[in-house]
């Protein structure tokens, strides 16, 4: 049969990569000790510890994070079952109880409501998520005998003072960094003793002598200092490497940005064509003879340019759909049909659904570079993969949350301090309850547990 060929300029799977969320070599440069000099508010130059070689670090974390559906999910998740029932401040007379309580002294609770304790911790767990680090300001009143607020800060504006020649870093400063290595306004905030912010504060208030027996009491006008809870990890000196970002340096994120680019351009790509209509030459002929209209001549291409556009607007928008379209045909000596139109229209139904199982395999590596189990989180399209039992979520989900105790632990010498400086001791411990979910037979979906018996003064719980 005789007719016509169009062809459609289409993007190929080799253009895709520049539609893709990848690494770009985000950790293939070492920070090197970079060191960079910056003017803060109190009028004094320091020196400060770059976050990455171009201290950007922490915005292309975050940046890589959002723009990945599997890791933002997975890192929501991780910050919900870490926050368990958000933190308590539990009465140190229901201690070793079946069901502990949240205290109701009065000044205690007045202090957690003034500084929405809960959310403060909500951000604790964000940042040790995401960062494996977070800092607070603990804010003491004007004689210094109270601490009277506490304030979180984005670990992303956080960067740390250069050691002094024993190792210690004395200062953390708070400024937005983004694109910009000498902000204008640079808040330094004195750094308590990481591993004892309690007796650091007690020794430069005057209230105790430090570890070596000497008051370290600074000027009555400071009244801010930084604590810092971090998660350890091996050889960390300024900031922690998370051990999720190992997915960043060996490929399975930039896998997963190139096989969604591709598969997106492959789905495109294929409803782009949605019917092929075959017209027959003699249809043509036949069309301009009953019109009068000679073959090659302007009206002879405006009436196929007018009849191709009556097609379409019949075969395209739901509205036309269930439609009944009809043509002749005739058929040769030998018994084959010839047709003056015939519609064929393209299977798009499978249109990149040869990427599942690789999109599904980065998905589960993405997945377990969190923690997170495919089937807690959804990470795995397709129902045979999320077939597990209601038992065995259950018990993945309790799992998951016995996990959460170290990050827990890490972030619990900033209460310990609150609670221990302000003489509440006798009154409060910090606690973390979680949740509990419990068999059909229990008669209720969940229940809350303790995962705390009580504060030490060593600050572990």
């Amino acid at each position: 049969m005789n007719g016509e060929n169009f062809y459609l300029s289409v993007a190929r799977n080799n253009e895709v990569a520049g539609n893709a969320v990848t690494v770009d070599n985000i950790y293939s440069s070492r920070e090197n000790g970079s060191i960079i000099s910056v003017e803060c508010d109190d009028g004094n130059r320091y020196e400060v510890a770059a976050w990455g070689h171009d201290n950007q670090m922490p915005y292309r974390l975050k940046e890589m994070v959002e723009n990945n559906s599997v890791m933002s999910q997975d890192k929501f998740f991780n910050v919900l079952t870490c926050y368990g029932r958000g933190l308590e401040y539990m009465d140190v007379a229901t201690y070793g109880k079946k069901h502990p309580l949240p205290t109701r002294d009065h000044d205690v609770r007045r202090f957690l409501m003034r500084n929405n304790m809960k959310r403060f911790f909500a951000e604790q767990v964000t940042d040790l998520k995401y960062y494996f680090f977070c800092v607070c300001v603990v804010i003491l009143q004007r004689d210094r005998r109270k601490i009277v607020r506490v304030v979180h800060k984005d670990a992303c504006h956080v960067r740390f003072q250069k050691a002094d020649e024993m190792g210690r870093v004395k200062n953390v400063f708070f400024a937005d960094w983004r694109d910009n290595n000498a902000p204008e306004n640079v808040e330094v905030i004195p750094l308590l003793d990481e591993y004892d912010p309690l007796g650091d504060l007690m020794a430069r208030t005057g209230k105790e002598h430090d570890t070596l027996g000497q008051f370290k009491k600074t000027p009555a006008r400071n009244t801010k200092f930084a604590i810092l809870c971090r998660m350890p990890t091996v050889g960390c000196q300024y900031y922690p490497v998370p051990y999720w970002s190992a997915t960043l340096r060996d490929g399975w994120f930039d896998i997963y940005g190139l096989l969604t680019a591709a598969k997106k351009s492959k789905i495109k790509n294929g409803q782009n064509i949605r019917y092929h209509i075959e017209i027959n030459t003699q249809f043509w002929e036949n069309r301009a003879h009953e019109r009068g209209i000679s073959m090659g001549t302007p009206e002879f291409v405006e009436m196929k340019n007018e009849f191709i556009s009556q097609l379409r607007e019949y075969l395209g928008g739901s509205a036309n759909s269930d439609k009944l379209f009809w043509s002749e045909f005739e058929a040769t000596l030998d018994g084959k049909e010839r047709h003056n139109i015939k519609i064929n229209v393209v299977d798009t139904s499978k249109a990149g659904n040869e990427y599942n199982d690789d999109v599904a395999e980065a998905s589960n590596v993405l997945a377990y570079s969190d923690n997170v189990h495919p089937n807690l989180a959804g990470a795995t399209p397709g129902k045979s993969q999320m077939n597990n039992s209601g038992s065995d979520k259950r018990e993945l989900f309790t799992m998951k949350q016995a996990l959460e105790a170290m990050p827990h632990d890490m972030m619990m010498p900033v209460h310990n301090t609150i609670i221990f400086y302000n003489e509440w001791e006798d009154k409060v411990y910090p606690d973390v309850p979680i949740i509990m979910l419990t068999t059909l037979d229990k008669n209720t979906d969940g229940e809350q547990v303790s995962t705390n018996q009580g504060g030490t003064e060593d600050g572990n719980n």
